[in-house]
């Protein structure tokens, strides 16, 4: 009976050190870093179109940035002195980091 606890305890920690240097070598290899690219745009509200074609001026924006691989990320409304202005529109995509960040400090 303490020779089965003893063996079963070995294959246990053997197990534990197999597992943790598995997931060590899994970290090595995805070297590959993304970084993330934003860009912002304004998107111009004239004063005859507020009502009709703001909207579809910005899904027309959409649709230009999400065919260039650009998701949409955030919109903010500029309005000043009461009257809408036009929007801020950021976009967001993923690219290959410049620099080696596979070294650790």
């Amino acid at each position: 009976m303490k020779d089965r606890l003893l063996i079963g305890i070995l294959l246990g920690m053997l197990l534990g050190i197999v597992m943790s240097q598995s997931v060590a070598v899994s970290a090595q290899v995805n070297q590959f870093v993304t970084c993330q690219q934003s860009k912002t745009v304004w998107q111009d509200v004239s004063r005859l179109g507020r009502k009709r074609s703001a909207a579809g001026n910005m899904t027309e924006k959409h649709d230009e940035f999400t065919k260039q691989g650009w998701k949409f990320v955030d919109m903010e409304t500029y309005i000043e002195n009461s009257d809408l202005e036009g929007f801020f529109l950021t976009y967001s995509r993923d690219v290959a980091c410049s620099g080696n960040y596979s070294e650790q400090p």
